[in-house]
């Protein structure tokens, strides 16, 4: 079986053996898988170590373990990339997104830039009408409806978006479907991928942050809530734009002194602002997402723009970091 694996920016193909399932796993042939922005940082402290990579799956289910129910081979299914055990007290006691047991393929360490790979069956979630490279779409989705629900958007609201990736965008489509007032983005104009995608899905207006600051853009309203999916160093420029009692949503990542934000607390306190964290773990949302791109609340077509296969897998990473003229990159085993 053929594999991807990363070693820092460097991709390597293997072939690699089979393994067993256990009783409660199931196999599956992967169909498609794209390319999220955490496949493209590099970890300093992991550079030298060599890992398998790819959670955004769509696939059929070639074999499934003993104690497996509700699921065959041929089903076609996606994977959530963690999903609430059900058992613990957080599950029971209704608070799914504080589990303390989340199963994921991530601890078999078996993922999806591959020809087939193990999962645990709780986290398939079977679909039939649609096409794999938009059903994969669902797992980034699934953050983008968590981004949008903390932020509480309302038909009052003012949007501002920091950073159009396609989490970015999936996020833009479903704050206009809440009716958001507004809704203004912020990216480099060098991303004209994602710019001319933002005001193609309804944004109002897109700026550069290079070229005007945030705080001294004109907007001729107050922003009372900001989607932030940017690396922690952006969110001062969130604080500073926000209007009194604002909210800001947040699921950037970053390594080294791309982890810190420095800002003015006195500020944040007394405009009443709030942030709020979102991490999409475990997953909470995948029927809804997939429910969104069946009906065309968030058009998944229009955001792939690249396909590859995986033998290609380096030449789809460097096209994915190439912001200027892709969206979302998904690989087809």
């Amino acid at each position: 079986m053929r594999a991807a694996f990363r070693k820092g920016a460097t991709v390597i193909l293997k072939d690699i053996p089979s393994r067993p399932l256990a009783p409660d796993q199931i196999r599956v042939r992967v169909e498609a898988c794209g390319i999220c922005g955490t496949d493209l940082h590099n970890n300093p402290d992991e550079a030298d170590k060599e890992q398998p990579f790819g959670h955004e799956i769509a696939g059929v289910i070639d074999e499934v373990g003993s104690a497996v129910l509700g699921l065959e081979p041929g089903r076609n299914v996606v994977l959530e990339s963690s999903s609430a055990c059900g058992r613990c007290d957080a599950c029971r006691n209704t608070s799914q997104e504080l589990c303390t047991d989340v199963q994921s393929f991530f601890i078999i360490g078996s993922l999806a830039f591959a020809e087939e790979m193990i999962a645990p069956a709780i986290s398939a979630i079977p679909f039939d009408d649609l096409s794999p490279d938009v059903a994969c779409l669902s797992e980034p989705l699934g953050v983008a409806i968590d981004i949008v629900r903390l932020a509480d958007i309302r038909p009052t609201s003012n949007v501002l978006l920091i950073g159009a990736g396609p989490i970015g965008l999936m996020a833009l489509s479903l704050a206009r479907r809440m009716g958001a007032r507004r809704v203004f983005v912020s990216e480099f104009s060098r991303a004209k991928a994602r710019v001319d995608a933002a005001l193609d899905l309804g944004a109002d207006c897109t700026f550069d942050p290079s070229e005007t600051p945030l705080d001294k853009v004109g907007f001729g309203c107050a922003i009372d809530r900001v989607l932030v999916t940017a690396p922690p160093p952006t969110l001062k420029d969130a604080f500073s734009v926000a209007s009194k009692g604002a909210i800001i949503s947040f699921i950037g990542i970053g390594y080294g002194e791309n982890a810190f934000c420095r800002f003015d607390a006195n500020e944040f306190h007394f405009k009443k602002l709030q942030l709020r964290a979102s991490f999409a773990s475990p997953a909470l949302c995948t029927p809804l997402a997939l429910q969104y791109l069946r009906e065309g609340v968030v058009n998944g077509p229009a955001l792939i723009s690249h396909r590859f296969k995986l033998d290609q897998m380096a030449d789809a990473m460097a096209t994915a970091r190439d912001s200027s003229v892709a969206l979302k990159v998904i690989v087809e085993p």
